[in-house]
């Protein structure tokens, strides 16, 4: 699953998003998923589907302060910075752990820098997902743990607070979210998002009729409007055709 960061910016102060956004735009790696000026807008709106990779949050907000804030959604980001005027909120950034802390004024080397580490961070993360075939889930019944062999991994569906896992055994339920499991399953390109609740393997695709895609366990997954285009880019990377004419 190779693709850009998703970044959300949460800042009370309009040329701080500006700022921040113009960085994003300029890094490679990087794309501007949203921005909030209202932290309490940013508590209510944020969810897990926003699939956040870096969330840019400064500290001194007014209606509640960016470390109140990361308590309630730090699960939410792979990755957290905090970027702020005050060098006195450090101590306390890293106990609900942030990745970074950046001073503002925060100029485009000093960003870029920081995302130099991040990137490093997600290189190394990637590289130890492709060493682990495997991982374990807890099941919906107690003390119960499964072993998922990737291999084996035919799709993932989420629904609401759990996901079911298929495979080609038969099917498990687990207290996981879509981002956790999309998060272990980066950098391995097998896997790809279809839409908001699907991840698929590719190696288990039966056959694609318009938006439905069949898979060998005969699960049928509609093919959502986000997604379309990265699925089909991987369709026709895959399409033997023939370099014949017609009339040959």
């Amino acid at each position: 699953m190779d693709s850009k960061l998703n970044c959300v910016i949460i800042d009370d102060e309009k040329h701080a998003v500006d700022l921040l956004a113009d960085y994003i735009e300029a890094m490679p790696n990087l794309q501007l998923l949203k921005y909030f000026t209202d932290p309490l807008k940013a508590l209510m709106e944020i969810t897990l589907e926003d699939n956040i990779d870096v969330l840019f949050m400064d500290v001194d907000m007014p209606g509640m302060t960016g470390l109140d804030l990361s308590l309630a959604i730090r699960y939410k980001t792979k990755y957290l910075v905090f970027t702020t005027a005050h060098s006195k909120y450090a101590i306390d950034a890293f106990g609900v752990q942030a990745n970074e802390y950046l001073l503002k004024p925060i100029s485009m080397t000093k960003f870029a820098l920081m995302i130099n580490r991040l990137l490093k961070s997600e290189i190394n993360l990637k590289r130890e997902m492709k060493d682990e075939d495997f991982f374990f889930i807890k099941t919906d019944q107690v003390q119960k743990y499964v072993r998922v062999n990737l291999r084996d991994l035919v799709a993932i569906e989420g629904l609401n607070n759990y996901v079911k896992i298929h495979t080609v055994s038969g099917m498990h339920i687990a207290y996981l979210t879509m981002k956790e499991l999309e998060t272990k399953l980066e950098g391995n390109s097998s896997f790809i998002r279809v839409q908001r609740s699907f991840i698929i393997s590719m190696d288990f695709i039966n056959k694609v009729e318009g938006a439905s895609i069949t898979l060998n366990n005969k699960l049928e997954v509609p093919l959502g409007t986000t997604y379309r285009k990265q699925f089909l880019t991987f369709l026709e990377r895959n399409t033997l055709r023939s370099n014949r004419n017609i009339s040959d």
